[in-house]
């Protein structure tokens, strides 16, 4: 033979083994044959099969977590990972979260599609010519070049049809989905020195996903032996009493479709250049329908037990919401690198970004014993629905069981008649936009990989970001003039079983509420007062960042060592929304609140690669990175959040939040060591073994503190309000052992297994993080405790992967597994952090090429059905909520020619 063509899963390992032994860096590399091996509906899906990283979902408490929305590097969220496009940052709308707004720092990586990419390469060291916002590392999407596989013309497709295994309830739901996605490139010219990539995707699909919950905050209480509800630190008895009982059915919709271009030239045999053009488009339309049922009065409780207790009375709440969540992202990168002569490179490159995000949202909400009050003018705001908890909804709650009970009775919970509306928010919206606009120059002498010598590199960046957040809301609840506005005129067919009670799910149809709402006259109802929610949120913000870097570097046959310096110069300016009195009205208004800030790091770095021999590679590394802080934390702002518009005023309410912002927080920065080892399998054995250790030692770590106290708004001093703000801790750590595998034949080590192989990773992770907190005394006013990680910080994330390759079948199980990792922290009272669930995932598919071009797959996602799940308690074993997790099928063709 002249050759052998190796071809799908075992070229996709071999392609990742050359880049990461060709990588100066600590690096893992996913290639675009792996991501579409496996079911992974997004970048950020496919990033989860790297060693030591983690993905979470959504992390606030609106919308359905049977996606994963972001990575975790090394035990470090997405705020403190740069992500980029050929190396240049792009814009991002930030991850959802429900209680500081819409907008974070991070890139979505769920957002942006897979067929885009060529490579996923995860960068786990800094070097000084790259962005130092990269605490935890930086994930680089490399797009396709034309000039791939010596500038043949390339063409592949894929279009597949897809199940959602939850599907259908409890309203109707589109069913199959589908998903098309297609790449194609070509060289033209005379001597064919240009070249052009076009990329596009499309895919839509419907799940629902069915939740058990207890409330947003707080959690679980706790009661003295007499029943007398306690706050605080205070255990009491030590019997937790879940405060609420919840039932989500979310409906999903998800449309994503995007194209990229790439124009590629070669103007000579010293100049080249390029150009990239992308959107990208992801639509959620989500129906949310919930249940929940409340004791509404828990000050006492009956009849104590270790797992069981009596509420006289209660409520049950029905509530509707549509969310129609679409980000846009667009960009635009170019880029000309100069060949000054063989050894000396000048380049220079730009980009820009736009990334928004839209978030309509109408809302119904349906209650037992609703008291409504007197009416007042139109156009002016008053006073909305109390609540009159009764002996009807009256039970005792069972928690024998992780998933609490609180039945009550069938009767009374079908008697429709008992249920009037609470409010209707006909005009709520979210929207978040972020821009960013950054050029560079690089110099390099003596820096191509077949350089040898000394040689030194040089650069300077500037950027510019500009996001920014604002949410709208108005509310309007029945007055005493009002008719009766009962659930039985707006009711939906139900088939959704709230698993844990025994009952079906009470539905709202919004088409009949909307109908019925809009046909009573504006004077029956009484808009109460969202100034504070419409304004407390809002902010823009701008950051200047001016980076220059200097580099010395030596490299022969056997040795490459890279070291210099990086300064980062930031600028920012903040503007937003404070409440004040005017002293001319006596009024209460939100006025702008600009703030500025400002600071610069000198940024060392260092790394070694030693080619031991041909085979084995040692790579040492240090340096000093920053984690920049979130946007939102330096807006100027408290905002104050309610359960219901009835406990404005009550100063005994529960589930009070108060979010305050910090404009003086700082950027944390990490001192940074690692140590690698790469062994590239000898002779038949067709592989690679690595190892690789790391210890990062972090100041001014940034996280959420929160206390439960008091807070005086508007003239009431409330008593049980649970206060978050953005703070730096004292210290904190993060050190970790990576250990992964790739054996592409079993052939050397079982001959009559040559058709199977394997490959896999560990990663141990160990963390820590000294929170401070306040004790509300006059003797000590500040005390702190230690977590044992850092926020989103699992102890250890593991991947294993079975497949098997002959005549034209390709068979692979894939398993994931991530343990116990932290979700949040609250600083006073330690039983109330949140922690995720250990939790496991096994997917599968199977590709056979009926001919050599022309491909049938088959794809199952989420195997054995696994929840995503958090608990919280002294012994971290009490519900907070559990999440399903559909399983998705998938079935199509895949059609790559040879052209």
């Amino acid at each position: 033979m002249d050759g052998m063509v190796v071809t799908g899963i075992r070229r996709a390992n071999d392609a990742a083994i050359d880049s990461k032994r060709a990588s100066t860096n600590i690096s893992d590399v996913v290639s675009a044959t792996d991501v579409r091996a496996l079911p992974d509906a997004t970048i950020v899906e496919a990033l989860r099969r790297v060693p030591g990283i983690s993905v979470l979902p959504a992390t606030d408490n609106e919308h359905p977590r049977d996606e994963a929305a972001t990575p975790v590097i090394r035990g470090l969220g997405p705020s403190y990972n740069n992500v980029t496009i050929d190396g240049l940052t792009i814009a991002s709308p930030g991850t959802p979260n429900g209680n500081l707004g819409s907008i974070t720092r991070g890139v979505r990586l769920d957002i942006l599609p897979s067929s885009m990419v060529s490579e996923l390469q995860v960068v786990k060291t800094f070097t000084p010519e790259l962005d130092p916002n990269a605490t935890g590392g930086a994930i680089n999407l490399k797009t396709r070049s034309a000039f791939e596989n010596g500038g043949k013309p390339f063409f592949t497709m894929e279009t597949s049809a897809g199940h959602a295994s939850e599907n259908g309830r409890p309203s109707d739901q589109s069913d199959p989905g589908y998903r098309f996605n297609a790449t194609g490139s070509t060289t033209f010219g005379d001597e064919h020195q240009y070249g052009f990539t076009l990329s596009g995707n499309y895919q839509t699909l419907s799940s629902y996903t069915e939740t058990h919950m207890t409330t947003d905050t707080i959690h679980e209480s706790y009661y003295d032996n007499g029943g007398h509800l306690l706050s605080g630190t205070n255990l009491g008895n030590g019997y937790a009493v879940p405060q609420q009982d919840k039932y989500w059915y979310v409906d999903d919709k998800r449309d994503r479709y995007g194209l990229t271009g790439k124009f590629e030239a070669k103007f000579s045999d010293d100049v080249q250049g390029y150009a990239t053009a992308g959107f990208y488009s992801f639509k959620d339309d989500m129906q949310r329908n919930e249940l929940l049922i409340d004791p509404r009065n828990r000050n006492m409780v009956y009849n104590q037990t270790p797992t069981s207790g009596t509420y006289p009375v209660g409520d049950v709440e029905v509530g509707y919401s549509h969310q129609v969540t679409t980000t846009r992202t667009k960009l635009f990168q170019t880029g000309l690198d100069w060949h000054v002569d063989d050894r000396q490179v000048l380049s220079a490159k730009a980009s820009w970004s736009d990334a928004t995000y839209d978030e309509p949202i109408q809302m119904y909400k349906y209650i037992t014993g609703a008291v409504r009050p007197a009416a007042v003018p139109t156009g002016t705001t008053g006073p909305g629905v109390t609540v009159n908890p009764t002996s009807a909804y009256g039970f005792t709650y069972d928690t024998s069981q992780f998933n609490q009970r609180f039945p009550v009775s069938p009767q009374s919970f079908y008697n429709y008649g008992n249920y009037s509306l609470l409010y209707w928010r006909p005009d709520y919206k979210r929207t978040a936009e972020d821009k960013i606009l950054t050029g560079r120059l690089d110099y390099a002498f003596n820096r191509d990989e077949s350089d040898r010598g000394f040689g030194f590199g040089a650069g300077v960046a500037y950027t510019t970001d500009k996001p920014g957040y604002s949410v709208y809301r108005d509310e309007f609840q029945p007055n005493a003039t009002a008719p009766a506005l009962n659930i039985a005129d707006v009711l939906a067919p139900s088939n959704a079983p709230m698993r844990y009670l025994g009952l079906n799910l009470i539905t709202i149809d919004p088409k009949k509420a909307n109908a019925a709402l809009r046909a009573v006259p504006l004077s029956a109802f009484n808009a109460t007062d969202q100034s504070s929610f419409s304004n407390q949120d809002n902010f823009s913000h701008q950051e200047k960042i001016f980076g220059a870097y200097g580099d010395v570097g030596y490299r022969s046959d056997d040795l490459d060592i890279l070291a210099g310096l990086h300064y980062d110069g930031t600028r920012q300016s903040t503007v937003g929304r404070q409440r004040q009195l005017d002293p001319t009205t006596g009024l209460y208004g939100y006025v702008d609140a600009p703030t500025q800030s400002r600071y610069s790091y000198l940024l060392p770095s260092a790394i070694m690669t030693y080619h031991i021999n041909d085979n084995l590679d040692l790579r040492a590394a240090a340096s000093r990175t920053l984690g920049r802080p979130p946007y939102d934390a330096y807006a100027a702002r408290t905002s104050i959040g309610f359960v219901n518009t009835g406990d404005v005023g009550n100063p005994n309410a529960q589930g009070i939040t108060v979010t305050i912002g910090n404009p003086q927080i700082k950027p944390r920065v990490s001192t940074n060591l690692d140590l690698a080892l790469d062994w590239q399998l000898p002779g038949d054995y067709d592989g690679m073994l690595s190892a690789a250790v790391f210890n990062k030692r972090i100041q001014n770590e940034i996280f959420t503190l929160s206390n439960l106290g008091t807070f005086a708004y508007n003239g009431t001093t409330y008593n049980n309000v649970f206060i978050s703000t953005p703070s730096n801790a004292s210290k904190a750590h993060i050190r970790g052992l990576e250990l992964s595998g790739v054996l592409n034949s079993l052939e050397p080590i079982v001959p009559w297994l040559s058709s199977f192989g394997v490959s896999g990773n560990v990663a141990m992770l160990d963390g820590g993080l000294e929170v401070p907190y306040s004790t509300g005394t006059t003797t000590i006013a500040q005390q702190s405790r230690h977590i044992d990680r850092l926020v989103g910080q699992p102890n250890y994330t593991a991947n294993a992967s079975v497949f098997y390759t002959h005549d034209g079948l390709e068979l692979r199980a894939a398993f994931n597994r991530q343990g116990k990792a932290l979700r949040s922290v609250v600083s006073n009272i330690a039983w109330q952090d949140l922690y995720w669930a250990p939790r496991s995932q096994l997917d599968l598919s199977a590709t056979y090429a009926i001919t050599p071009s022309l491909s049938v797959l088959a794809q199952v996602s989420n195997v054995t059905h696994t929840r995503i799940t958090s608990f919280v308690g002294p012994r971290e074993n009490l519900l907070k909520d559990s999440y399903s997790v559909p399983t998705t099928y998938w079935f199509g063709v895949r059609y790559t020619p040879k052209l």
